[in-house]
């Protein structure tokens, strides 16, 4: 629960101010398809996911320089 909690960027709250508007015109005018993008602004707002699959940007990994690791180098044999 506490990781829902934290982390709330602007696109996050966009996200579920998106759902809150939505959900408010479903409310108001009954139509289905509101609640439905309700509920996608909704979970991606409350689980901090803006995309679907592969196609967005992720932050690179961090990567560490490990002095045990070695390059490894290959000999061509004839």
């Amino acid at each position: 629960m506490g990781e829902l909690l934290r982390n709330w960027n602007f696109p996050r709250v966009l996200r579920l101010v998106l759902a809150g508007a939505f959900l408010g015109a479903a409310l108001s005018s009954g139509e289905w398809i509101a609640y439905l993008i309700a509920a996608v602004f909704g979970v991606q707002a409350i689980f901090n996911v803006g995309c679907c699959g592969p196609a967005c940007a992720t932050p690179p990994a961090n990567r560490r320089t490990d002095p045990l690791v070695q390059e490894t180098e290959y000999e061509e044999v004839h």
